[in-house]
């Protein structure tokens, strides 16, 4: 008897402790509550990858656009770029990519920043942003290839418009965005330029 008693005892106080257990998984569960997005989840570093195309092939089957790693920082108004991708910009001024390689390779990293301002959407899963890039300068002197000929200098000025859908999706972290470049000048006069597209698509670290 002494022993069936004892073991309803243990079997007590078996219940007992699980039940401790499980009040105190329930504390836990609300002291955690599930993370509810808001705009500040935006901010971070992101890499991916830019593509370069010309706007009249965005409709078109045959996109033959150029893909390049790009880098990228996010604060509470601004993306911030320490090495903008210029290459395809340059080669569509000068002609050639040979020329094009040498004046990326003076020109060294290109830093830009585009402004912005951010909305939650209304069922709070991403972040619709609108985009407010300014005009970026390129300054480079292009050594002469002939003896006794003075250095070229070469002043370009690329300006940027914004694309309507930029956005930040909360649970992914994926962050999409377009610019449009319409107009290049060169030494302040405008050249013949067909409009480009860049098409960014990056993840937070």
């Amino acid at each position: 008897m002494k022993k069936i008693f004892k073991l309803q005892n243990f079997y007590m106080l078996m219940f007992l402790m699980g039940s401790v257990v499980a009040f105190t998984s329930c504390d836990d569960e609300d002291d955690n509550p599930p993370h509810t997005p808001v705009v500040q989840d935006m901010y971070g570093s992101y890499t991916g990858n830019m593509a370069f195309s010309d706007i009249s092939l965005q409709d078109a089957s045959d996109d033959s656009s150029v893909s390049e790693a790009v880098t990228a920082k996010v604060d509470n108004d601004t993306i911030y770029f320490d090495d903008f991708p210029i290459k395809n910009i340059v080669v569509s001024v000068v002609g050639d990519e040979a020329l094009a390689d040498k004046i990326v390779e003076a020109v060294g990293k290109v830093e830009y920043k585009i402004g912005y301002k951010p909305e939650l959407t209304e069922k709070k899963d991403s972040i619709l942003f609108a985009m407010d890039p300014k005009p970026f300068n390129i300054s480079v002197t292009i050594p002469s290839e002939v003896e006794g000929e003075e250095d070229e200098q070469m002043d370009i000025t690329v300006n940027v418009l914004p694309v309507d859908g930029a956005n930040y999706e909360c649970k992914t972290t994926n962050l999409k965005f377009n610019i449009d470049v319409d107009e290049v000048q060169v030494g302040g006069s405008s050249i013949g330029f067909e409009p480009k597209r860049f098409d960014f698509e990056m993840k937070k670290k």
